[in-house]
């Protein structure tokens, strides 16, 4: 895999400094560890290209979310600020529900299919509905 690549390519896009990847059994898809400078991507998916990529966009996404809290004052980077400071984790209600979240995940559909060539989907129908009208309100920041 190429996931190398791929990471400088999401990097140099979102303008953020490129990150160290590793594999590892954890619980979640991956998860992001911002002060270590690390993505740790789920060693379930150590040769599937397509999870790896989809990893990679969201945590990504993170680090530019972060930057964004805190160098712009716009409505969205103030609902970011609060988010940030009170992050509820994957497998806790309502974590899907986070704005931090569903940007996360438009972000990585929008970046894989317009950039990328990769297709993806939310498993979950009304997520993908959610999905889609932030793709729709906030394409320019995407």
């Amino acid at each position: 895999m190429k996931l190398n690549e791929l990471s400088k390519r999401i990097a140099n896009h979102l303008a953020v400094e490129e990150l160290e990847i590793k594999f590892d059994k954890i619980i979640d898809d991956s998860r992001l560890y911002p002060k270590e400078g690390l993505i740790v991507i789920s060693e379930k998916y150590k040769e599937n290209y397509i999870e790896c990529a989809k990893s990679l966009t969201h945590e990504y996404r993170h680090v530019f979310q972060i930057y964004y809290a805190n160098l712009v004052n716009d409505e969205l980077a103030k609902i970011w600020r609060e988010e940030l400071n009170s992050v509820v984790t994957s497998g806790n209600t309502g974590y899907e529900m986070q704005l931090l979240e569903i940007d996360a995940f438009a972000f990585s559909q929008y970046y894989l299919e317009n950039v990328e060539g990769i297709k993806t989907e939310h498993p979950n129908t009304i997520y993908q509905e959610i999905i889609e009208k932030f793709i729709k309100k906030y394409k320019g920041i995407l």
